[in-house]
């Protein structure tokens, strides 16, 4: 428990100061992330014997990552962000399933479709999902004060990252407190009771945060706290289920007493995507 809490506050110290400094520091703390995250997957799908192809699914998390990154740093606007996206993610696509196509002919890859299919998920997984984080920090919109100034991008990633927090936290009191019927095989210490608990505690943090320090029209606030609150324990769910799919207890072991960073991140990878374009959306509808 120690070991665990050591982690958890130095972990915090570091997300903050990293978070607030924002620019070109945050970028390659995200790149960094979203690889590690990559060979956690990788390294589990290969006690399965799965192949994630290193050069065209990791080199396109990479690349995705790197260029995200500098869209951030140098203000590209939305429009070009998401036709430069598309092109990626159907450039990786297809030269992840060429390589798996190569390794079959040349009697590399007993099982290409297989190996291409894992290598796309872990592209879309591991890097598509976490590149939201960046779009995220970037979005722009008039600057809010709390304690201190801060953008709109970064108060808006604090909505984000603490609605998110909030699901798992409120499910797990309530849970061990008021937790009587089991919620899913896959994660059997989860009941319905948290998960209605996490739920009302998400939207009410979100809304809370949202209407407080972002000043948003309470629908636009509720809708976006519903989104978070409903995807973040699908987060969880998917990420159980990939871990008793290769038979392993954590992503990794990089956090003493957390496990790996798929383990501390699997929520915020379905909630930092749907809320970003959900926030898109309903600007638009103001």
């Amino acid at each position: 428990m120690l070991t665990r809490i050591i982690t958890a506050v130095i972990g915090i110290i570091v997300a903050v100061g990293v978070i607030i400094y924002g620019g070109g520091l945050f970028a390659f703390a995200v790149l960094g992330l979203s690889m590690l995250a990559w060979y956690e997957l990788r390294t589990m799908a290969q006690t399965k014997g799965v192949n994630i192809y290193l050069w065209s699914s990791g080199g396109a998390v990479l690349f995705l990552l790197s260029l995200c990154g500098w869209f951030l740093v140098n203000g590209v606007n939305y429009i070009a962000l998401m036709l430069f996206l598309m092109m990626v993610v159907v450039t990786a696509i297809l030269l992840i399933t060429f390589e798996g196509l190569w390794r079959h002919c040349h009697n590399m890859e007993e099982h290409w479709l297989q190996g291409a299919a894992y290598s796309i998920f872990a592209f879309i997984y591991c890097g598509l999902l976490f590149a939201h984080v960046l779009f995220i920090r970037s979005v722009g919109g008039q600057d809010v004060y709390f304690i201190r100034s801060m953008e709109y991008g970064e108060a808006f990633l604090w909505l984000v990252l603490f609605g998110t927090w909030a699901s798992d936290t409120f499910a797990y009191f309530v849970g061990i407190t008021f937790g009587r019927h089991k919620f899913c095989s896959v994660s059997p210490k989860k009941s319905w009771e948290g998960a209605v608990g996490g739920f009302i505690g998400s939207v009410a943090v979100v809304v809370a945060i949202g209407q407080g320090i972002l000043f948003m029209p309470t629908w636009q606030a509720m809708l976006i706290g519903l989104v978070i609150a409903f995807f973040a324990p699908v987060g969880d769910l998917v990420e159980s289920v990939l871990k008793r799919e290769f038979a392993v207890k954590d992503s990794g072991k990089i956090l003493p007493g957390h496990g790996g960073i798929l383990d501390r991140f699997d929520s915020l990878l379905f909630t930092a995507p749907l809320a970003y374009y959900t926030l898109l959306l309903t600007n638009l509808w103001k």
